[in-house]
């Protein structure tokens, strides 16, 4: 089991769950009420953006499909040559679209505000 530590979406529903390593952070999210927008859920709208962060001493391996890359690339959270980066090593970049992401390992996730 990882640890999910949801910080700043909703004051009585932040704090601290369990979940299986592999599932979707869309279904954790909506399973406890924690409110996220999560529109399209298939990367394409990009309403669920959040900040990612890996708090395990060593960081997973993450696999981040194109689809998503290129959205973030596409908003401009993501420079070409950090996907690239996070391709080749597989590891999450700090911006995610919730609903493309799995869960890894122990993580904070927090709204992304630009």
């Amino acid at each position: 089991m990882a640890k999910v530590i949801f910080i700043g979406f909703d004051a009585e529903k932040d704090g601290l769950y369990h979940a299986a390593k592999g599932e979707p952070i869309v279904r954790l999210a909506k399973d406890n009420g924690i409110p996220i927008n999560f529109e399209c859920q298939d990367g394409d709208c990009a309403s669920c953006l959040i900040k990612y962060e890996n708090i395990e001493d060593e960081e997973p391996t993450n696999y981040i499909e194109d689809k998503e890359l290129g959205k973030l690339i596409e908003l401009g959270v993501l420079k070409a040559k950090d996907a690239e980066h996070c391709q080749q090593f597989t590891i999450s970049p700090k911006v995610r679209l919730a609903c493309q992401t799995l869960v890894k390992g122990d993580v904070i996730i927090k709204p992304f505000l630009q």
